[in-house]
């Protein structure tokens, strides 16, 4: 899944009241549940108001890091507190699906550095046309 916009994670809905709603963050942790503060408010069944979020660890890696008595399914097995993510993993929560995924990127424009670099080996190469004919 990719995203025109820039993001650190995606979470696309895969089953349940807002299937196909995309949840972009750019900022971590990212709170999952049915309560007013979490950033994807989820209605299905076996959803706990503070049911679980998404961070990073301390070796840079995504995880979920669910309620202690919440039960959360990564990839259909049982997830435990502290779950490492990889891109595509689909989460349970209560009888919502979602799938994590990378955030989009978007390269830097860099047409005009290329555009300076290809004048300045012209000019060296002219430069050197120029120094070998007057040279010989």
């Amino acid at each position: 899944m990719n995203s025109s916009k820039p993001s650190l994670v995606q979470l696309q809905v895969r089953h349940g009241a807002a299937a196909g709603h995309v949840l972009s963050a750019d900022q971590l942790p990212l709170r999952l549940g049915r309560g007013r503060g979490c950033h994807l408010q989820l209605t299905e069944e076996g959803v706990w108001e503070q049911h679980g979020e998404i961070d990073v660890n301390a070796d840079q890696q995504f995880i979920l890091r669910r309620h202690p008595e919440a039960g959360v399914m990564i990839n259909g097995e049982p997830a435990g507190e502290i779950t490492p993510l990889g891109n595509g993993d689909e989460i349970e929560l209560g009888s919502a699906k979602l799938q994590f995924w990378l955030g989009g990127v978007r390269q830097k424009n860099l047409a005009a550095r290329e555009a300076a670099a290809w004048a300045l080996l012209g000019a060296i190469t002219l430069a050197e046309i120029i120094l070998l004919l007057w040279l010989t």
